[in-house]
């Protein structure tokens, strides 16, 4: 039996184990700690996506106490998680420093939340077509830091590289190179006039993770109502026989609800 927050609601009703994939959502669902969201949305779901978005303050990052925390919840509640990379950094920076920067907050990340067996680091990898060099400077910048990360003794196929605003093929040779895993982001792939189907196809054996969310009138991380039939139908085919995580990339509980909702009536 779950224990209601006064003041918050929570979901109606339980979808852990209901799906072929681990089903969850993000740690920003309610303005509240880490800790917070996962304790009130762990009863209902698989997995949770801590989302790490910052990391030059060091007072961005949770306590040792709250690390505790949201290990014990995951015991508590069958839990997995997947974990966000900060996107403040960039590894594939032309300058030197910002990618010593880059993986050494990135390090951090990976060696603060290593206790907690995370199934996924998702990492950001930017690229504007406008830098001078083009696609294969960016990519060598790109080679150097992600090689300066994995030195570390991070494993490679636990960093997903998630798909952004750009052609999803760009990362192909990179992921291959370093042997990574792959983030399909449904919304990034649409906005940047993608077909997310081909995009689970090209990369199917390397994707461990699906960021799902509504895309309408070039805005994204909306509820999975904003939809049309024809674009949520090759997204249920996608996740037919997929048995890694989706989680549903919204931050506030009205867009979770209205999503899971909306996933269980037509999925």
């Amino acid at each position: 039996m779950t224990t209601r927050t006064p003041g918050l609601r929570t979901l109606e009703h339980s979808y852990k184990k209901i799906y072929p994939f681990r089903l969850g959502t993000t740690s920003f669902i309610y303005p509240d700690l880490y800790s917070e969201n996962v304790r009130l949305l762990g009863p209902y779901l698989d997995e949770i996506e801590l989302l790490f978005f910052e990391s030059r303050d060091p007072g961005c990052f949770p306590s040792t106490y709250e690390i505790d925390e949201l290990l014990r919840l995951k015991d508590r509640w069958d839990l997995t998680y997947n974990i966000h990379l900060p996107t403040d950094v960039d590894l594939s920076s032309p300058d030197p420093h910002e990618r010593e920067t880059a993986v050494s907050n990135l390090e951090h990340v990976i060696e603060m939340t290593e206790p907690l067996k995370p199934v996924t680091y998702t990492l950001h990898i930017p690229f504007d077509s406008e830098r001078p060099g083009g696609e294969t400077l960016w990519r060598a910048y790109a080679s150097k830091g992600i090689r300066a990360l994995l030195s570390r003794g991070v494993q490679s196929r636990k960093i997903s590289v998630e798909t952004l605003m750009y052609p999803p093929l760009l990362l192909k040779p990179l992921v291959d190179e370093f042997d990574l895993s792959m983030c399909l982001d449904v919304g990034h792939v649409m906005l940047a006039g993608g077909d997310p189907l081909e995009v689970f196809r090209e990369f199917r054996d390397r994707i461990s993770i699906i960021h799902l969310h509504g895309v309408r009138n070039q805005s994204d991380h909306l509820s999975l109502d904003h939809f049309d039939a024809q674009d949520f139908s090759k997204i249920r085919h996608m996740l037919n026989d997929f048995t890694e995580t989706v989680s549903i990339e919204v931050f506030s509980f009205k867009d979770l609800e209205l999503s899971l909702s909306y996933l269980r009536e037509y999925f």
